[in-house]
């Protein structure tokens, strides 16, 4: 559950804090996802400090303290008070889950609490007790213990995205290969290429590469080739948002042909441009091309 908050909801600068076990780290790690500076476990006597020199992009800068800081219950709610006289932006989220979760969390993990000097069910209990001043000064509480990890990452870019869609954050990466050298091991989508015609079997074009204009020329001129493209294109326009809605943060698409050096090049400019021009952020790599020389 994720209580509503009142003012401006989305942006930071955030303070995650809460219970051991209940989810910051997920937190942290969704915001590092779409950009933000994240920071984890560190001296209460640097927050502000930290806050001071990352003033320039304060807005993106997430801080994760719980109760490994010393003095975390004590001294933090005046820490914070601080730090929202000079940024009142910062938002403080605090997050918890009901006992019997976290305690089967742990159980499940086998990592000791950060309270080792009793056992698990006390620690919970001690911590949840010695954080009550910390939590009042939440503007946001999120409560896991009916969310899945998935569930919270979705909550947490909503967040964290201001008015854009955090699905609308997912990188795409558009690499072409060379089956000689193997298929990337990173790819989410492979097409092979290999069926089209080969620019390799013209003289003229054998020393050029997919992206030089007489190959580009040549092969728009194949009936095939334009067909193939298009169905491509239109199926990774398809895929690409539904990754986006399961909030991968970055795909990578491989178009593969066994020199990595005509085909696949081509084909992957097309995909790239396509996808740009669905207003689709992508980055365009080939992959082998340090190996053109030797084809």
């Amino acid at each position: 559950m994720v209580t509503p908050m009142t003012e401006k909801q989305f942006g930071g600068p955030f303070v995650i804090t809460g219970l051991s076990g209940a989810g910051k780290t997920v937190l942290s790690r969704s915001l590092e996802d779409i950009g933000y500076l994240c920071v984890d476990n560190i001296p209460l006597e640097l927050v502000e400090l930290l806050f001071e020199t990352t003033d320039k992009d304060i807005e993106r800068l997430a801080v994760v303290l719980d109760v490994r800081a010393r003095g975390m219950a004590e001294r933090f709610p005046q820490i914070f008070r601080n730090l929202k006289l000079r940024y009142p932006g910062v938002r403080l989220i605090f997050v918890e889950a009901e006992p019997e979760v976290l305690l089967r969390r742990y159980s499940v993990a086998r990592r000791p609490h950060p309270m080792r000097d009793r056992g698990i069910e006390d620690s919970i209990v001690a911590e949840r007790n010695s954080l009550t001043a910390v939590r009042e000064l939440a503007d946001l509480i999120v409560n896991t213990t009916h969310l899945s990890p998935h569930d919270l990452r979705r909550q947490v870019l909503t967040l964290g995205s201001g008015d854009a869609d955090p699905a609308e954050a997912l990188v795409v990466e558009v690499e072409s290969f060379s089956y000689l050298q193997g298929v990337p091991s990173t790819a989410s989508l492979v097409f092979d290429v290999r069926f089209l015609p080969n620019p390799y079997f013209k003289q003229e074009l054998r020393g050029l590469a997919g992206d030089d204009q007489p190959v580009k020329d040549w092969l728009n001129g194949q009936e095939e080739v334009e067909e193939a493209v298009r169905r491509i294109v239109d199926l990774a326009l398809f895929l690409v948002p539904r990754y986006g809605a399961e909030l991968k943060s970055h795909i990578t698409i491989a178009v593969g042909c066994t020199g990595g050096r005509h085909r696949s090049v081509y084909v992957a400019e097309r995909v790239a441009e396509a996808l740009r021009a669905h207003g689709r952020e992508s980055v365009l790599r080939h992959r082998d091309k340090e190996q053109w020389r030797y084809s």
